[in-house]
Formats: structure tokens, C-alpha cells, sequence
């Protein structure tokens, strides 16, 4: 192996935990050099007793450390350790001593000894103090941790490793890469790559860390960034700190499919400002549109539900002081009616993306903000196939194909669904996960044929906002999937999305963190020279 770092090199191994993926960011960032780290060390004893840690550190002069991770959040009422409010199972340090016994066992088969001490990290959760139980006192790292982890990993490793005797060699190091290496996951290429460039699995820089900074000076304040940004991630960490501050904030959006995953990923007040003005209201038992359930709710309605609430739920509702606000390009003149209500005289924070704003008669309010800040640096994209993108925000720029994009001819309208199918089954083969895939349509939510049915070209899909959309395939229109990601985007239905249609394909190209296809006609292909000039290098 070579000399330390973390490994895997390109990214995490396939997992469906945020918090995993957003640890491995913060070794990558801030592994004390010589060191050496493993994401999902997997192994088999003699036994065959089998087991995995999440993590596994090594420092060559002093010993293993088996890093159990915890996403959510954490807290501990009544003697019960809880996760997202659920009793936690197994608790914090069970799996990972589970583990130490068994690669301790591991390691002396190979003739290898070392100390092997366990910790538990908490991504998703920061605190000022940490745990009193007994056994995780002085053993646990938190979300306030990862973005300096180059001083609070040595400081965990003289509390863990006091009075341990010093490993006499290092050959259990390369022992534990081996081990580390007999485990094959099929996701060595596309799916090797996918794991390293997610918007919400960014270590903060300077610049971010920078602007968060600003909470204590303007509490109130406009972010303004491109996508790929970091919005998001900011947004996130905006929350965190105002409830460190003894705040209770609640993080709105547009899109119900990113308030999903948000609160997925363990933040339990992550709502779309129509969710929380229907949760409002029936809190407060106001009826809208004749006592009518809200899935029943005409489009009128639900534009009207901000506004009600507003009006005549935050009275006696007043659950929230502070608000933090995602997409607040694509917020109507109502949501905004309830996001002040809601914010009253309390810290508001805004994050958008003018440039992807679809409705043009949306816009952030002037006035509202008593200052503004741009981000610059791009983290989503690779940036071939952002300044691709760009293409279509801002017209003339010289046209240069990037590799990362590639355009596939489909015979006419009715095989699309046939290439489609294709192209998911390529991406698999190739080492990607079901997750790792979106399939974008340019057309309306009434209009596409191929994301209205549970299948493409007998692929199984799911829409955005489906409980299941983690582990799947996601087939559904641009505008669904507004503000998410994923790895590997499949854009088709050119032909059904021509109002504004520079916009539908800006947004549906940005949501890729490592690549994309447009599937189209060769109609469709004629008419978007940006998009001619991509087939005519790849033919």
C-alpha cells in the first residue's frame, strides 16, 4: 500500500448513509499526514464470524482506532441513546467493539498485532458538550469536528491511546489494507467516481466557513450562488448553528423532493413552504377549500395555503424563530408571506440561484435581505460540464464538448424509452448503484410519457419524491428534481419542454456530479446547436 491517505482513493465505497459519505469528505480534508483510513472494511475470521467497520484509522506509531459512524440526530433522554427521536440500535460503540474483536482476530491469523481502540462519530449531530455516558466520554467526534479534524483526530488519539503500548512494527498496517482489498464491490469506475462530488458531502472551505461567520453580524442575508455551490450544504450548517445558539429553526424549500431528503438525512424541520403551511393549518384547525384533505387540494389552494397560514395559523403555531430558506428563487409572493410570518424579527437566511429561477414572475423580494453574498466555487459538477451548462444561461461562449457529456440519437419519439433503458443498464454495468441514476425529462409533470409509468423500457424507476427514491433509479421531470443530485443524469423529452427551454436544460445538465447523457432525436438535436456540436465529436 502506499504510504497513508484515505482510502477508497476516488471516493467512498457504495453506501446509503449520508453520514458515512460526509465523514470520508472530512478525512480527505483533514487526515493527519501519515496516517491511513479505510471507508467499509469488511471482513471474514476463521469462523467465519464476519463483520464491518465503518471506518477503520490507523497511526503507524500507536494503534488502530474502529470508527463507528451515526448519522441523524443524536441525543440521549433518560439513560436511552435516541436517533432521529427512535431508540438507537445497536447502540453507539456495540458495532464497532463487535468489529475490534473481530479484526483483532483477523490480524494475529496473519501474524500482526496492534491496539485497537473504538470511537464514534456523530456527522449529523454538533454539540458544545459532549456525552457523560461513561463509555463514550472522551471517544465520540460531532458535526462541529469535521471541518477540523487534522487537530481533534490527534487530540481523540491521546485520550483513547493513553497508557496503550507503541506497535513494535507496521506490517499490521499493510495486513489491514489487504483485508481492507478483499472485499469486491462492483463500482470500481462510474461507481467509484460517483461518491466524491455530492453538494452536501463538501468539506466548508474558507470562503464558506467565512460567510457562516457573518450569522452574529447580519442576521439577515441573501446568498446568491450558481448551482453546484454549495447552497445547500451552507443551509445545513446555517441550521446547525443557529439551534447552537439556542434558536429553533426551521429550513424551507420548493422542491418536496429535497425537503424529503433533508429530513432523511436528519434534519427532522426541513419542510417545502406549502408542507408547512398545510402542517400549520391543520394544526390550527383552519379549514382550506370547504374542509377538503389536502391531497385533494386544487393548485389554487396550495397557492393560497401560505398566506392562510400566515394569517391564521402562526398565532397560535408559532413553533419556529429563525428561517433559513433554500431555493428562494422559485418562492411566490405567498410562500414569502409566510416565510416573514414565521421568521418575525428572528434571525432569516436565503439561498438562491437566479439564473434557475423557472417562473418569471418569482423573484426574492427587494428589501427583505439587508445584504447579499455570492458564491464563486463550483463544487457539484466536473467543470468541463458545468461551463457546458453555462451555455445556456449565458449565449456566444465558444462551444467546447466536454467529456464528461455524452448525446445518444434515439430512431424517433418512440424509442427513447428503449435507449433510455439502455443507458440505465450501461451506467449499472458499469459499477454505478440504482441511486447513483436520474433520469430528467424536459417535459412538464402532465406531459412526460416516460416518467409517468413505474418503468422504462422495463428499468424499474421512481419519482423523486418516493419514500424509495434512495435506493432507486429516479425518473422524473427537471423541475421535480430541482435542488437534488445524483451522480449520473439522463436527459430525454428535448421535444416536450420548448417553453424556455434553455432553462429545463441548464437546470436538468447541473444536477450531475460526475456525468450525463441526453438521449434526443435527431430533430431535437438539430435544434440545439450546443448539443450538435457534442454528437458531432462523439460520432
Amino acid at each position: 500500500m502506499s504510504s497513508g491517505g484515505v482510502f477508497p482513493r476516488g471516493g467512498p465505497r457504495a453506501t446509503g448513509s449520508v453520514a458515512e459519505r460526509r465523514f470520508f469528505d472530512a478525512l480527505v480534508n483533514g487526515l493527519p499526514k501519515g496516517w491511513a483510513a479505510w471507508h467499509s472494511l469488511r471482513l471474514r475470521t476463521r469462523e467465519n464470524l464476519e463483520g464491518e467497520g465503518d471506518f477503520v484509522i490507523a497511526l503507524p506509531d500507536r494503534g488502530a482506532i474502529v470508527v463507528e459512524v451515526k448519522g441523524g440526530a443524536i441525543e440521549v433522554r433518560d439513560g436511552t441513546w435516541l436517533q432521529n427521536g427512535r431508540p438507537m440500535d445497536p447502540l453507539p460503540r456495540d458495532a464497532g467493539h463487535r468489529f475490534r474483536k473481530k479484526l483483532a482476530a483477523r490480524l494475529a491469523e496473519q501474524g500482526c498485532r496492534t491496539w485497537i481502540v473504538v470511537a464514534t462519530a456523530f456527522p449529523d449531530t454538533a454539540f458544545d458538550r459532549e456525552p457523560s455516558q461513561g463509555d463514550v466520554r472522551g471517544a465520540v467526534l460531532g458535526a462541529h469536528d469535521l471541518a477540523y479534524l487534522a487537530e481533534a483526530l490527534p487530540a481523540l488519539a491521546e485520550r483513547l491511546f493513553a497508557g496503550a503500548p507503541r506497535p513494535t512494527q507496521t506490517r499490521w498496517m499493510g495486513a489491514l489494507h489487504s483485508i481492507w482489498g478483499e472485499t469486491w464491490r462492483p463500482r470500481l469506475s462510474l461507481g467509484s467516481r460517483a461518491r466524491r462530488r455530492a453538494d452536501d458531502l463538501v468539506a466548508l472551505d474558507r470562503e464558506q466557513i467565512d460567510l457562516l461567520d457573518l450569522v452574529d453580524h447580519n442576521p439577515r442575508l441573501l446568498v446568491l450562488g450558481g448551482p453546484g455551490t454549495g447552497k445547500t450544504l451552507l443551509a445545513r450548517e446555517m441550521l446547525a448553528r443557529l439551534r447552537a445558539r439556542g434558536k429553533r429553526p426551521v429550513l424551507l424549500c420548493w422542491t418536496s423532493a429535497l425537503a424529503r431528503e433533508l429530513r432523511a438525512s436528519g434534519l427532522a424541520h426541513a419542510w417545502t413552504v406549502r408542507e408547512l403551511a398545510a402542517e400549520l393549518l391543520e394544526r390550527a384547525q383552519v379549514p382550506l377549500q370547504s374542509g377538503a384533505p389536502r391531497a385533494q387540494w386544487s393548485p389554487a389552494s396550495w397557492d393560497l395555503a401560505p398566506l392562510q397560514a400566515a394569517v391564521d395559523a402562526l398565532p397560535v403555531q408559532a413553533t419556529f424563530d429563525a428561517v433559513v430558506v433554500d431555493e428562494a428563487q422559485d418562492l411566490t409572493s405567498n410562500d414569502w408571506e409566510l416565510v416573514r410570518a414565521l421568521a418575525g424579527a428572528g434571525p432569516m437566511w436565503a439561498f438562491a440561484d437566479e439564473g434557475q429561477g423557472f417562473w418569471e414572475d418569482r423573484a426574492v423580494p427587494e428589501g427583505l435581505f439587508g445584504a447579499s453574498f455570492a458564491l464563486k466555487r463550483r463544487y457539484r459538477c466536473p467543470e468541463a460540464l458545468a461551463r457546458f451548462a453555462d451555455l445556456y444561461r449565458r449565449a456566444g461562449a465558444p462551444i467546447e464538448p466536454p467529456s464528461e457529456l455524452r448525446v445518444i440519437r434515439a430512431s424517433g419519439p418512440g424509442s427513447l424509452a428503449d435507449r433510455v433503458a439502455l443507458e440505465i443498464r450501461k451506467a449499472l454495468a458499469d459499477g454505478a448503484a440504482p441511486s447513483d441514476l436520474a433520469v430528467l425529462s424536459l417535459a412538464g409533470q402532465t406531459r412526460t410519457r416516460l416518467c409517468a409509468a413505474g418503468r422504462i423500457g422495463g428499468c424499474e424507476v421512481v419519482r423523486a419524491d418516493d419514500d424509495r427514491a434512495a435506493e432507486h433509479v429516479v425518473a422524473d421531470t427537471f423541475l421535480r428534481f430541482k435542488g437534488l443530485e445524483r451522480p449520473w443524469i439522463i436527459v430525454t423529452e428535448l421535444d416536450l419542454g420548448t417553453t424556455r427551454y434553455d432553462v429545463r436544460m441548464h437546470i436538468a445538465l447541473s444536477r450531475a456530479t460526475v456525468g450525463c447523457v441526453v438521449v434526443a432525436t435527431s430533430e431535437e438535436i438539430a435544434r440545439d446547436d450546443r448539443l450538435a456540436a457534442v454528437a458531432g465529436s462523439t460520432t
